[in-house]
């Protein structure tokens, strides 16, 4: 199964997504995969109103999406795939989900953060989980919007893990 865009970013669903992007790949649904919104009714019914210009929104925890993902009707469907961070991003394909790139479109500043970009903030965590995700044969661009130059992560995040060896 190929989403239309696989994207980490740690606002989740927000105009960035629903207008710069929902506009540009033109949606059927946006699937929302997080443990903490999937279980929290008030956030999951935030984000399910969210007005996506015309696309579904499936709010799912980790494993729902991966117990769902190889009979899904995302199949037929072209599928904006979202989650907060490299980590679930990370469990989600060692649980089945197939993928050739991944955006990364906002991880934000944090005290325990470097920058990496102006949208782009990494931990060592983080730095490692996107460098697992890579190891994997997945291209990390990073890219706000779509009308963005894309970036390879990647060079970035080696000289990154270089400097804290």
């Amino acid at each position: 199964m190929a989403f239309v865009l696989v994207r980490i970013d740690d606002r989740l669903i927000h105009g960035q997504v629903t207008v710069a992007w929902g506009s540009w790949l033109n949606p059927d649904a946006i699937v929302l995969v997080n443990d903490d919104v999937a279980s929290t009714e008030w956030k999951r019914e935030l984000y399910s109103d969210t007005d996506t210009m015309g696309a579904r929104i499936d709010v799912l925890g980790i494993q729902s999406f991966l117990e769902r993902l190889e009979g899904s009707r995302w199949r037929n469907e072209d599928a904006i795939l979202i989650v907060n961070s490299a980590a679930d991003l990370l469990t989600l394909l060692r649980g089945g989900l197939s993928t050739e790139r991944v955006n990364v479109g906002g991880m934000h500043f944090t005290d325990e953060k470097r920058e990496v970009l102006e949208y782009v903030y990494v931990d060592d965590n983080d730095v490692r989980d996107l460098l697992s995700i890579s190891d994997r044969g997945v291209a990390l661009e990073a890219r706000d919007v779509p009308q963005s130059e894309p970036i390879d992560l990647v060079p970035k995040l080696l000289e990154l893990r270089a400097e804290n060896a």
